[in-house]
């Protein structure tokens, strides 16, 4: 078995001087910008639509994209394509019903939204503050996941990995601001892809063309792409991965700081919903680049699976392995690859730096008379002293994950269950005008602990999916490893055994249910729920602007008001109607 193959100098030079590049990148938008939180968190409101558009494409794709795409590919098929489709849908949807909410009303935040909307300062406090560990624990896992993979692939350590990444991201982020984070995600997004193109290409090389990729996939029932069986309990379906997509996908789009942050900075609304509508070929592009990769590199090992040898340890190495193993004897190709990596961690990290300075500063500090009080000068370099030490904080919750083995579950259990309530809350302020403060305060949090529980109880069940076949039949004596030589795997050629079932109710209807389907039950809950508990206590106090909810929504709830008006005056309906006689918010206002 060969030793693993390690970098030499011109990979070196291609990995390192795209971290360069990003670093002058923040220098150069750092000595050019205006010394202003303005300049700082929305570039002016001046960017232009084809930068915005690459960059909110390329903050949520991140190196989950480069590693776990082509390994769900690899090891259960191409039905997760399918997550592509809803985009079609919804980007449309997201440019016409939310975009103009948050752009009319000129705000820095989403959460100014909420104020503005729900007037509950409980409200807006709890959402800020579940974006803010969501977040931070999001770029935790970020730097993580790239950096263990890095470290089996060249000579960094996974601590010199983690801290070099965040180190450059949190310095360009934090010094140059928005725009910075802009154009280096456009740079970051042309490194992304030409690293998957390689890959691509080689694996057409290594199985004898491009079609004979699809082939080789096909005969190991990997190219299956729709089962339209209508179960929820089922992981991956037609269904579950549409419907699971289509809300996720809104959160990320319609509601996450990062997104409309990037949106707000464009100077009209029609730039705005262009931006966003491109989101669509963008991410079905680097989405489709991400599931051939993975088809490519299955079609490569068909009869000699890595993983089933021990060469690796587990399927987030497919990609590495794939790069040392087929693609070292081109010079420059690895260290294209982890430029490639590093470039998908670093516009996610980015981001996210940029969005936590963004709500710190106007959801907390803004406030504060110590702070409304300084100079635009003295402001700009408080967010910038606030994005240094999120970047600090990091790279020690990249650490607690990498010593911790249940964090990094923790982590994605926690994001996956609260994205749900916080789309849900906003949805109730956009599309159901008579709802109020308690009742989304109420259904987020109600939504958001159901959630929590099924996620939990889903991780803790221990229930894993059993993968497609693989197979050893092929393999040679003459491979490479990215096992660690301390502790060697033992070759294990035996099938992988069926998840023992558990019948409890609990585990069967509850804890079964598929991830995809998390964040739709979530928003949907605390719809509902918000919905009944705001009828329940009175509607709105006070008239609702026409600017804070969806226009179709607002003129359907006048007419309703109208009709329950004419026949609350009737007795007979008002004695047997309850909900007729329920004071709304312009009754309540008369009163």
């Amino acid at each position: 078995m060969a030793t693993r193959q390690t970098f030499g100098i011109v990979d070196y030079c291609v990995f390192g001087g795209v971290l360069l590049l990003s670093l002058l990148i923040g220098v150069y938008h750092a000595i050019r910008g205006k010394q202003t939180n303005e300049e700082l968190l929305l570039g002016g409101r001046k960017m232009s639509i084809i930068p915005v558009a690459v960059s909110t494409m390329a903050s949520f794709l991140s190196a989950i994209l480069i590693l776990g795409s082509p390994a769900e590919m690899y090891m259960n098929g191409v039905q997760y394509w399918i997550t592509v489709l809803p985009l079609v849908v919804l980007v449309p949807a997201v440019s016409m019903l939310f975009v103009p909410i948050f752009y009319r009303c000129s705000i820095t935040t989403v959460y100014e939204y909420l104020e503005f909307r729900f007037e509950n300062n409980l409200l807006r406090a709890l959402c800020v503050l579940i974006y803010l560990v969501r977040t931070s624990l999001y770029m935790a896992i970020a730097l993580y996941a790239p950096s263990l993979a890095l470290s089996f692939t060249t000579t960094l350590s996974l601590e010199a990995s983690i801290i070099g990444t965040a180190v450059v991201g949190t310095l360009y982020t934090a010094f140059g601001g928005l725009k910075a984070v802009i154009w280096t995600d456009v740079l970051q997004a042309i490194v992304m892809a030409a690293g998957m193109v390689a890959i691509i290409i080689q694996g057409a090389i290594n199985v004898g063309g491009f079609t004979n990729i699809f082939y080789i996939n096909a005969e190991h029932q990997r190219l299956t792409f729709f089962d339209f069986t209508l179960n929820p309990w089922q992981r991956h379906n037609f269904w579950n991965l549409f419907f699971g997509t289509l809300f996720l996908w809104t959160t990320a789009l319609g509601v996450n700081q990062s997104a409309i942050q990037r949106f707000l900075s464009l100077p009209t609304l029609r730039t705005a919903r262009i931006a966003c509508l491109l989101n669509a070929p963008a991410t079905i592009l680097y989405k489709t680049l991400a599931c051939l990769t993975g088809l490519a590199i299955f079609a490569t090992y068909a009869d000699c699976d890595p993983l089933k040898m021990g060469l690796i340890e587990k399927k987030d190495q497919l990609v590495p392995y794939f790069v040392l193993d087929q693609m070292a004897y081109i010079t420059g190709l690895p260290g294209l690859f982890v430029a490639c990596i590093m470039s998908a961690a670093l516009s996610t990290i980015s981001s996210g730096l940029n969005s936590l300075a963004a709500i710190t500063w106007q959801d907390f500090l803004s406030n504060i008379s110590l702070f409304k009080d300084m100079s635009e000068v003295r402001q700009s370099w408080t967010t910038r002293l606030i994005s240094l030490l999120y970047g600090c904080l990091a790279i020690g919750l990249a650490f607690m994950v990498s010593q911790l083995g249940g964090v990094l579950q923790a982590a994605l259990a926690i994001n996956g269950a609260l994205s749900g309530p916080i789309l849900g809350v906003f949805c109730l302020g956009i599309f159901v005008p008579f709802s109020n403060g308690k009742g989304a305060v109420v259904g987020m949090l109600t939504a958001g602990a159901i959630s929590t529980w099924v996620v939990f109880g889903a991780y803790g069940s221990g229930k894993r999916p059993e993968p497609l076949p693989t197979s050893i039949a092929g393999c040679t004596g003459n491979m490479t490893s990215l096992v660690s030589s301390t502790t060697p795997l033992p070759i294990d050629t035996s099938p992988v055994p069926a998840v023992e079932e558990d019948e409890s109710f609990l585990h069967q209807y509850f804890y079964g249910i598929s991830y995809q389907l998390y964040n739709m039950i979530g928003c949907l809950m605390c719809v509902i729920i918000g919905s009944i508990v705001s009828l329940l206590t009175g509607c709105n106090r006070r008239e609702v602007s026409e600017s804070l909810v969806n226009p179709l929504a607002y003129k359907l709830f006048n007419w309703i008001n109208r009709f329950k008006r004419d026949y609350s005056s009737d007795p007979r309906y008002a004695a047997h109607n309850p909900i007729f006689i329920m004071p709304t918010y312009r009754q309540t206002e008369a009163n």
